[in-house]
């Protein structure tokens, strides 16, 4: 070969080997960029689900928020949430969370929508006091089945319900004792002896009546096994306590307060009980009892094996599970006792809208 094509040769092979080499560092170069893309790419998809779930957190703790995060630092990028209401799958009352992350030059929208589900009246609340007893009042407790806002004695006229519902034969008025009630939208006043229909007795239901704390709200098909409401007081969510002693108790109540008496000393003389909420006075033996409730002003709902003797004054509605009764009276003194949907209703609020916030769809 002469010297000339040698040259030529040589002088090729560098071409084609710069051309390679170029084309290998382009190669490369892509993959850099590629790789570093997709790596802040899923930074930034990481950081839009966890805008969505700090707003679903802080829906949680307060339903009303619709503030959302503007520029709100995470990892290694920020995050805009958007909270608006709007209607999604037929449900009302939907809200819509949009959260945009950006990092660097990546940008990524996580959006999802949420409701709470409406709060209720149990059906097993079937008057201001519900009873599976013998029982009766005396003194000068005040039964009022008409309706009252919380810690109001103002009646909103034709919503209220009976004063007692019985599935006993008896309730034995005496005393100075007064039972009024709402009886097909009428309002009756409180009344010594009552007026007809305020107290209904020999109540029976295709359904056992409840045995327990959470069958009283309907049990599992309502949203509560067995153990939901203890569990729910022992984490403490909005205030609620659980305990076996009462006198540990912190006031005013609120949330979920249940007291599971031991067996050996199941009465509580629950003296100055005040608050809001769900209160629930329950042990394995059934024989917890609520009694001497003095210088009370509660407003929610009250569920125990034993309700006694109440004094103070109380809104919302009562239901004793018992068949058995220590004393056979709920009062022999000082009462009022009103009726209140609001009461109940935002002691089951607390509940449902607060720790169950249900997300029914989570776009990406």
């Amino acid at each position: 070969m002469s010297g000339r094509a040698i040259i030529l040769v040589v002088a090729g092979i560098i071409v084609i080997s710069s051309v390679i080499l170029f084309r290998i560092e382009a190669a490369s170069k892509y993959i850099v960029e590629n790789s570093a893309g997709y790596y802040k790419k899923e930074i930034a998809h990481n950081i839009a689900q966890s805008g969505v779930n700090l707003a679903l957190r802080q829906l949680g703790n307060y339903r009303y928020w619709r503030t959302g995060f503007s520029k709100l630092p995470l990892l290694t990028g920020k995050v805009t949430v958007v909270l608006f209401d709007t209607t999604f799958m037929g449900i009302d009352s939907t809200i819509g969370i949009r959260s945009t992350a950006t990092v660097q030059e990546s940008t990524f929208t996580s959006t999802a929508f949420a409701y709470f589900p409406p709060s209720f009246i149990p059906t097993w609340l079937r008057a201001l006091i519900t009873l599976n007893r013998k029982d009766g009042a005396n003194g000068n407790i005040n039964i009022d089945g008409r309706d009252h806002n919380p810690f109001s004695a103002a009646v909103n006229a034709g919503q209220g319900t009976y004063g007692i519902w019985s599935t006993a034969s008896t309730f034995n008025q005496s005393g100075g004792s007064t039972i009024g009630g709402t009886v097909l939208n009428i309002d009756l006043p409180p009344a010594n002896p009552a007026l007809p229909g305020v107290i209904q007795l020999n109540q029976t239901d295709s359904i056992p009546f409840p045995t327990s704390p959470d069958s009283a709200f309907g049990g599992a098909k309502s949203g509560f096994p067995e153990g939901m409401l203890k569990a729910i007081a022992k984490s403490g969510v909005a205030g609620s306590q659980y305990t076996t002693d009462p006198a540990t108790l912190s006031y005013p109540l609120s949330g979920v307060t249940y007291v599971e008496m031991p067996n050996g000393s199941p009465k509580w003389n629950a003296t100055n009980v005040s608050g809001t909420g769900i209160l629930v006075i329950h042990n394995s033996a059934h024989n917890a009892n609520f009694d001497n409730s003095n210088g009370a002003a509660f407003s929610g709902i009250v569920i125990g094996d034993d309700v006694t003797h109440l004094h103070g004054d109380f809104w919302g509605a009562i239901m004793s599970l018992s068949t058995t009764s220590a004393s056979n009276v709920l009062g022999n003194g000082t009462a009022n006792i009103y009726y209140s949907r609001k009461a109940i209703l935002n002691a089951l609020g607390m509940l449902v809208n607060g720790t169950q916030l249900k997300v029914i769809a989570w776009w990406e």
